[in-house]
């Protein structure tokens, strides 16, 4: 599972892909606000073929783009490209500074959560 990354997350969800970034897609990816339109990542990559999609629950205390905010500015595709880190250690958390941009592989997330006193939840195969 080292070889999958984050693209997407949805208030307590995590997604990780097997593809690259520019070559995974999902409903209204392009849409802003994120966290009232897009949809869950396509088990398709753009060209068609299959792609590995692991979800994963967490409990953090971890700040998202849309924490405190009715209606965010940023689209999957958006937070994706790097504009913001899809999560980040809230600042309260002096001893931890934390940014977990898309991209992060599923084994560095788990570390993070975890570091940060968090918990992880996930299926295992």
């Amino acid at each position: 599972m080292t070889d999958l990354i984050l693209c997407l997350v949805k208030e307590n969800r995590a997604y990780f892909t097997s593809v690259p970034l520019e070559n995974q897609w999902g409903d209204d990816w392009n849409d802003s606000p994120y966290e009232h339109n897009a949809g869950s990542p396509y088990k398709q990559d753009k060209q068609g073929n299959p792609v590995e999609i692991v979800e994963v629950i967490f409990d953090s205390d971890f700040i998202s783009p849309c924490t405190g905010l009715d209606n965010s500015s940023y689209s999957v595709e958006k937070i994706n490209s790097g504009v913001v880190p899809w999560l980040r250690s809230p600042d309260y958390l002096r001893h931890v500074d934390i940014r977990i941009f898309a991209g992060c592989t599923l084994d560095l997330f788990i570390q993070y959560i975890k570091m940060s006193g968090g918990k992880i939840f996930m299926e295992v195969k």
